[in-house]
């Protein structure tokens, strides 16, 4: 029997009233996994400090040249990805930074933000396999 895929963050409480806990798909677990590599800072986990994203690194370094930026991270993630993320394979990874405005009450705001598209094997089943998320920059955060 497969193993089961549990969604992150963890139920504790239907575990503890003995309920059944929501089961994933293995790309969800993936995608799942692929989004704690990239919103963890470096040292963050302790048990192993070189696990998380340069992100953080240039988080507020905004002045840096878009290009330099995006290639950082990419290296970085590709890196990341195949060191940790052990059931996928043929990775492709795509960075796009982007701006967005915001309008809210009487301030108009320039954020950017990165979009990450990854693309995959599943070495299980030799399915393709596609993630793609959008993160605010400066401070990091989600789209």
């Amino acid at each position: 029997m497969a193993k089961p895929y549990y969604e992150a963050p963890f139920d504790f409480k239907r575990f503890f009233e003995k309920k059944e806990l929501r089961k994933i798909s293995l790309q969800e677990s993936i995608s799942q996994f692929i989004s704690i590599i990239i919103t963890t800072y470096f040292e963050e986990y302790v048990f192993d400090e070189g696990f998380g994203s340069e992100i953080w690194e240039t988080d507020f370094d905004l002045l840096v040249n878009a290009n330099v930026l995006k290639e950082q991270i990419k290296r970085s993630l590709t890196n990341q990805i195949e060191t940790y993320e052990k059931r996928l394979g043929n990775t492709t990874l795509t960075i796009n930074l982007q701006e967005s405005v915001s309008e809210k009450s009487n301030k108009v705001r320039l954020k950017k933000y990165l979009n990450i598209t990854i693309t995959g094997t599943l070495l299980k089943t030799n399915e393709p396999y596609y993630f793609s998320g959008d993160y605010y920059l400066a401070p990091l955060s989600y789209k």
